[in-house]
């Protein structure tokens, strides 16, 4: 799996879900995005480049903040 492809792709969803006012929300959407319409090795792939400092730095906050939620309620 390309991380460097799978990082962008997050972030451009994060982009277009982050105009909303109301960045709860927004996070909530993302992680639900993520959830159902991301096959689990693109969602697996994304929490491993996460859990990579130097990957980690390359996720907008609303990325990181979605896969936060995420990985509290898959654990």
């Amino acid at each position: 799996m390309d991380t460097d492809y799978i990082i962008r792709m997050a972030n451009q969803i994060a982009d277009a879900l982050g105009i909303n006012p109301d960045q709860e929300q927004a996070v909530a959407e993302l992680a639900d995005h993520l959830t159902r319409f991301w096959e689990p090795r693109m969602r697996s792939a994304l929490l491993a480049a996460a859990a990579d400092p130097g990957l980690r730095a390359q996720l907008t906050p609303l990325v990181t903040l979605a896969l936060d939620r995420i990985a509290a309620v898959t654990v």
